[in-house]
């Protein structure tokens, strides 16, 4: 009986698909042969590409007509549903866009989330119903996933939401710029451990058993539009906005060779957040947990001098790798340099003339900290309460583990974060207002974005600086959060092959 359960769905999907497949597949055939003789063969090409749409099509309604009819599994989605909290409510009959941007209406069971008897409300939606089976497949919105990615992507490349759904119409698919507003919603606002296993599905998946592993992370700027919720001015048509600055937070994962050198066959893992600090913690920790950090040969942490990362990360490695996991901590070179340039600076002018910034920088470069702050001390005649003893003392002193560069690089391990700047700055400008952003910058995301390729530091740093992006405004949080994962999706979708 059990047999019976499993192979009846399987023998009518193929039943239904062959039925529908022989009609379609006679007419296709006749039309293409017409064209062939006629030498149109422009449109018999044509007439192929609508066939394989069909047949794609057909194995999608055929597959779903049966999925949706099979007992066995919605006694499974019952049991499924419990464990969520969810109650079978009733069959609803929504419409839903296949991969080809066919839309369709079938009957999908719809949950509710289960409340209390006291204060229950009447059946229906409220906010509170899912289509389980639906989300089960991917479906983001009634929408496809790879479909809602491509339009996500669309979205974030183009000027506006009408325009990428122009786009989107050209290549027959016939999704609204509302639409698209709402995937891109809702991808932005699913939770990050969700977010994470939507990416990593394979459990098999463990890239980094006896790997060296680069770890690398830096916090942005950007304004946030929020919509005032005053009377409208007199004289006005809106309400106007407010332009808050938040704080999004990237990291990126890559493999390194026994030469210290990127292994580039191998996609990096790039993700963030402009939530708060905790948030981002716990999606790093997510990361790291199904990737398999523990069974890593050595990891190396590169960032800047921001306290949060030197107090927080490395206990977060320890936790997640153990105790006997090997950890170098290495604070940016170019943030290095700029930061004893800041404090040269500082002294006054006069002295500041005489300080030369090739010996102080040759200092750094040998993780010789002492003799910087010694001879700062001595030639210069600072006392302990001036500016710069104080920027050498919270900066370059309580850091000077971290600034041995030159016993770095003999061990072949990088000494730049070059991966984590190269990788904020698309996120960063995909959630900004796109009008403003320059013609051949568009071009440069338009080549990197379709081709899955990841994009260097110093190519990137000439075409866009960080300082362009400070004066733009973020049009909300689901959208960086969209970007971060549409980015993340594109790279691991690479890795995949």
């Amino acid at each position: 009986m059990k047999a019976r359960s499993i192979t009846q769905p399987k023998d009518t999907m193929i039943e239904s698909i062959m039925q529908g497949l022989s009609e379609k597949l006679e007419e296709a055939g006749s039309q293409i042969e017409n064209l062939i003789l006629s030498g149109d063969i422009a449109s018999a090409t044509e007439t192929l590409r609508e066939f394989t749409t069909a047949l794609e099509d057909l194995a999608w309604q055929s597959y779903l007509t049966t999925l949706f009819n099979c007992k066995m599994l919605l006694q499974s989605l019952r049991i499924l549903g419990g464990k969520k909290g969810l109650r079978l409510v009733s069959y609803q009959e929504v419409q839903i866009t296949l991969p080809s941007g066919t839309k369709i209406k079938i009957k999908s069971p719809f949950f509710v989330k289960t409340a209390p008897k006291k204060g229950r409300k009447k059946r229906g939606p409220q906010n509170r119903g899912n289509h389980l089976l639906l989300s089960l497949m991917g479906f983001v919105h009634k929408v496809d996933q790879g479909l809602a990615f491509r339009a996500i992507q669309l979205a974030l490349i183009a000027p506006s939401f009408d325009i990428a759904s122009q786009i989107l119409k050209e290549e027959g698919v016939d999704l609204g710029a509302n639409k698209i507003r709402r995937l891109v919603s809702e991808i932005g606002s699913t939770s990050l451990p969700d977010r994470v296993d939507r990416l990593l599905w394979d459990e098999s998946l463990c890239p980094f058993e006896n790997q060296r592993v680069l770890l690398a992370m830096d916090g942005g700027r950007l304004r946030q539009r929020k919509n005032k919720r005053d009377p409208i001015p007199s004289g006005k048509k809106q309400h106007g906005f407010n332009s808050d600055w938040i704080e999004p937070k990237l990291f990126t994962i890559h493999l390194l060779d026994e030469e210290g050198k990127i292994i580039k066959d191998v996609p990096p893992f790039v993700d963030g957040t402009t939530k708060k600090l905790p948030e981002f913690i716990k999606l790093l920790e997510t990361y790291l947990v199904r990737l398999g950090i523990e069974k890593a040969s050595e990891i190396i942490l590169v960032g800047d001098g921001a306290p949060w990362i030197w107090e927080r990360i490395p206990k977060l490695l320890e936790k997640t790798g153990g105790s006997g996991l090997k950890i170098t901590e290495v604070i940016d070179w170019t943030h290095a340099k700029q930061n004893l340039k800041k404090a040269l600076d500082s002294l006054p002018k006069k002295k500041a003339k005489k300080a030369d910034f090739g010996h102080f920088k040759e200092l750094l470069f040998e993780g010789n900290i002492s003799a910087i702050v010694k001879e700062v001390k001595t030639i210069f005649k600072m006392r302990s309460s001036s500016n710069i003893m104080k920027k050498l003392k919270s900066y370059f002193v309580s850091n000077e583990t971290r600034m041995q560069y030159k016993n770095t690089q003999d061990m072949k391990l990088p000494i730049g974060s070059g991966v984590i700047e190269s990788a904020k700055h698309p996120c960063i400008c995909f959630s900004v207002f796109h009008r403003d952003i320059p013609l051949i910058f568009m071009d440069f995301i338009l080549r990197n974005i379709y081709s899955g390729t990841y994009p260097s530091c110093c190519e990137f740093e000439v075409k866009i600086s960080w300082l362009f992006l400070e004066t733009r405004f973020c049009r909300n949080h689901a959208v960086f959060e969209s970007a971060t994962f549409v980015w993340s999706m594109a790279m691991f979708k690479k890795q995949l092959g």
